[in-house]
């Protein structure tokens, strides 16, 4: 019995110790997410506070070979909560458009640590296909006025039916 306590005492001392976690860099994605022959594309990495993925005085270099494309961003990455400075939000960057056929984008990223050494890390790899057709926009019907109000008075009507038929 005394077990149980001390260990709810220790899990609740610990939880009054953790912080939440501020360095982040969410998968990277790329759009658009079906590219055509004439698309160019672009990767997308979502993230902040302590990590920043383009500190924009070396600008990303991006390889191919085949059909392998590499990203390598140069950014920064602090590990101490109190110099984390950096805002919340998505770091987007032209790759470029391919002709047709499948692909693979591996997007890395590096960073000088406390002590002067450069770390590198793969931050995702993202597989593709770019279609030969290019893409023609879609028109999609809307709901007018007029047709938003049916659609409201149609579900008003059906929602007192339901509720009459359930009183009876």
């Amino acid at each position: 019995m005394h077990s149980r306590r001390l260990q709810g005492l220790l899990v609740f001392a610990l939880a009054l110790c953790a912080q939440p976690a501020s360095a982040f860099l969410d998968p990277p994605y790329i759009t658009p997410a079906n590219p055509a022959v004439s698309d160019n594309i672009f990767v997308n990495v979502y993230g902040g506070q302590c990590d920043l993925l383009n500190i924009g005085v070396v600008p990303p270099v991006v390889t191919k070979q085949g059909n392998a494309i590499t990203i390598l961003f140069t950014g920064t990455h602090e590990g101490d909560p109190e110099f984390c400075i950096y805002g919340i939000g998505t770091t987007t960057y032209p790759v470029d458009s391919y002709p047709a056929g499948s692909y693979t984008l591996e997007v890395d990223r590096r960073y000088l640590s406390f002590s002067a050494v450069w770390i590198q890390e793969t931050l995702g790899i993202i597989p593709f296909t770019v279609s030969g057709v290019p893409t023609q926009p879609i028109e999609t019907p809307t709901l007018s006025s007029a047709g938003f109000a049916s659609l409201f008075l149609v579900l008003i009507i059906a929602e007192r039916l339901a509720f009459l038929s359930h009183r009876v």
